[in-house]
């Protein structure tokens, strides 16, 4: 559904190429999952709890390790000695279940620290930068205050705003309304909505199959690490071909 893009479309921005995740028990957490990801693109991973879904998406900004495979991430190969992810996570940006917001600074402060820390921004650039993404996440009025004095659904809309500060060219979201009481999913789920319209390239792992219907360009099907099955959204979810998700399916929807 996306209108326009903030990369040049069509560019392949996250290239997993045969992920494996073995944990220190010998367990797999990730089995041969490949993947890629294009600029302008909104990629949803869907799949059973356990099914590895937030763990491939963590490793497309190095905060998983892998034991096999590639990913290459606009253009820099993950998981090098070489890699340099604080360069790499200002272009891959990140929203969390839990929102991760220091508690200690005003959403305002928030939002400029990374902006002046890491983009060596001026404090005014900053500012201005902020308030323009506060306005954007309907926030406008909340600059001043702390986040333990605003709803889980404001809070997240902030990180997204905090996410978007560093002008990423993808953002990935990790669950982001699972910590949410239902009635602030949806104010979460507009915000998104209109970053896929304006063509903000995402990976989003959800469990919201009615955002996945309408966002995404594509449907990713993972369960036990490894990725099953991927499609369109009115075929994946219309007319899925493989049983696993069919069963998925007839269990969620």
């Amino acid at each position: 559904m996306t209108q326009t893009t903030m990369n040049d479309a069509g560019t392949v921005l996250i290239e997993a190429r045969e992920i494996e995740k073995r944990y220190p028990n010998g367990v797999l957490g990730l089995k041969c999952a490949s993947l890629s990801v294009r600029a302008g693109e909104v990629v949803v991973i869907v799949g059973p709890s356990g099914s590895g879904k937030s763990t491939l998406l963590r490793t497309f900004n190095g905060l998983e390790s892998i034991t096999g495979g590639e990913i290459v991430v606009d253009g820099h190969v993950l998981h090098q000695r070489s890699a340099d992810l604080r360069a790499l996570r200002q272009r891959v940006g990140m929203v969390f279940q839990q929102f991760n917001l220091f508690p200690h600074l005003t959403v305002l402060e928030n939002l400029c620290l990374a902006p002046v820390k890491v983009l060596k921004l001026s404090a005014a650039q900053a500012d201005e930068r902020a308030r323009a993404l506060l306005a954007k996440v309907g926030l406008s009025n909340k600059s001043d205050c702390y986040p333990a004095q605003l709803s889980g659904g404001q809070q997240q809309r902030v990180a997204i705003a905090r996410a978007l500060a560093m002008q990423p060219a993808v953002i990935l979201f990790d669950e982001p309304t699972s910590a949410l009481d239902p009635e602030m999913v949806g104010e979460v789920l507009e915000v998104m909505k209109q970053l896929a319209i304006e063509g903000m390239t995402m990976c989003v792992v959800t469990h919201e199959m009615g955002f996945a219907r309408a966002v995404a360009d594509r449907v990713i099907f993972m369960d036990a690490g490894e990725i099953l099955c991927e499609d369109a959204p009115d075929a994946f979810f219309g007319a899925p071909k493989h049983e696993r998700l069919q069963s998925f399916l007839r269990q969620v929807l």
